[in-house]
């Protein structure tokens, strides 16, 4: 018996679910392990209702990763209107648990994850990516309190994504780096990041208040 056409709702409820398991499956093993058949499977479709919603997997992880990102910025709010938290332990706090996303739940694209998308996206879909990505780090900087004019997102995505990314290639990827210091690899380039971010915010020029 054919089943009933989905309703909007559904498939947005099918379409949230698909973005939830490709998030897990980049956390815990990785996209090579997330086959579509995989995917369907998981939220109970058919891969012709997943092709309704999404052209490719690799649509569905770009889909994904912004689906994320409001829940980072929302995690960093948090830390920033932590009373327990100097400015400068809520950067780090941050950065830190994005680097070791497997342990915190943050998707991070391995290397060959990045070149697989990147392989199978239109020239389109993926300067709309671009687009995104740079808003998104935008809002992270001034949730940190430093304007776009400040610091350009794009170097703020392009430093904070490499500490990850390199992290995330230890051992696997990157065997000549040494897998036992890992840990305080990250904390060193995390400190020198924020070194120069409380350089920036400490120069900024002060807006004078009317008496």
């Amino acid at each position: 018996m054919a089943r009933k056409a989905y309703s909007e709702q559904e498939r947005e409820q099918v379409k949230e679910a698909l973005m939830v398991a490709v998030l897990q499956c980049i956390v815990g093993r990785g996209l090579i392990h997330s086959s579509i058949e995989t995917l369907c499977r998981k939220t109970g479709i058919s891969k012709t209702f997943f092709y309704s919603l999404f052209a490719s997997k690799e649509e569905l992880v770009c889909q994904a990763l912004r689906y994320q990102q409001p829940r980072l910025l929302d995690y960093a709010r948090h830390l920033m209107k932590d009373p327990s938290l100097s400015w400068r332990a809520g950067v780090e706090t941050f950065l830190k648990n994005c680097c070791y996303g497997a342990k915190s739940g943050v998707a991070i694209l391995s290397i060959e994850e990045e070149q697989q998308v990147y392989r199978c996206l239109s020239e389109e879909n993926f300067q709309a990516f671009r687009r995104d990505q740079t808003v998104f780090y935008g809002n992270l900087l001034s949730i940190f309190g430093l304007p776009a004019d400040s610091i350009d997102p794009r170097l703020f995505g392009n430093l904070a994504l490499a500490m990850m990314m390199v992290h995330k290639a230890i051992p696997d990827t990157m065997p000549f780096l040494f897998p036992e210091v890992a840990e305080e690899m990250v904390d060193f380039q995390v400190k020198a990041l924020v070194d120069e971010m409380q350089h920036i915010k400490e120069n900024m020029p002060r807006v004078e208040q009317d008496d």
